[in-house]
């Protein structure tokens, strides 16, 4: 009898766990469908009171308004006519207690001025379960600072700009160089 009682159990947690993961499924898809509407009032009732994280761009938000804030900031950069759409693709979720800590990437399209830009970020999030709701507590995501789309279209018009500015100034000290008279 107490070999049976020690495996019920064992199975209760992954019971539980499984159900938590759905429940965090589900946060990923309002999540992705509130970037995907430009409306992230969906989120907030998703965010514990104590909130907090550092953005792809190391911008640290705190709360729903820090959120918020930081959209603006991000749809300032993609323009009107720009957009933005993400995709989680997360990896196992560990959960210890009334804790998970999630991890996976992001796959990330952006469009602003005609141009699109496709990368994908890293990113880790702590979630607490708080009754019976998980409620993020802590993300942060990253992006390669140096091999990412963005960096490298502007330094193709670095490079274009400093070609220029050569070009000008080989033709203005060719200009101003005395000549040999033949």
């Amino acid at each position: 009898m107490k070999t049976l009682l020690v495996l019920i159990a064992l199975c209760l947690p992954v019971l539980a766990s499984e159900e938590d993961k759905e429940a965090l499924r589900k946060l990923r898809g309002i999540y992705e469908q509130a970037i995907a509407a430009r409306d992230l009032s969906a989120l907030q009732p998703h965010l514990a009171a104590d909130f907090t994280g550092v953005m792809i761009t190391a911008d640290e938000v705190k709360g729903f308004q820090g959120v918020l804030d930081y959209w603006k900031k991000v749809e300032g950069f993609i323009g009107d006519k720009g957009s933005y759409k993400v995709t989680l693709d997360p990896d196992d979720t560990l959960f210890e207690g009334n804790l998970a800590i999630a991890k996976g990437r992001a796959l990330e399209q952006v469009t602003r001025g005609g141009k699109s830009f496709e990368f994908t970020s890293q990113w880790t999030a702590v979630a607490r379960k708080e009754g019976d709701a998980w409620k993020l507590v802590r993300i942060h995501a990253a992006i390669d600072p140096v091999g990412n789309p963005i960096i490298g279209s502007l330094q193709g018009m670095t490079k274009w700009i400093l070609g220029g500015v050569c070009a000008l100034a080989g033709l203005l000290v060719g200009r101003l160089l005395p000549r040999k008279k033949s």
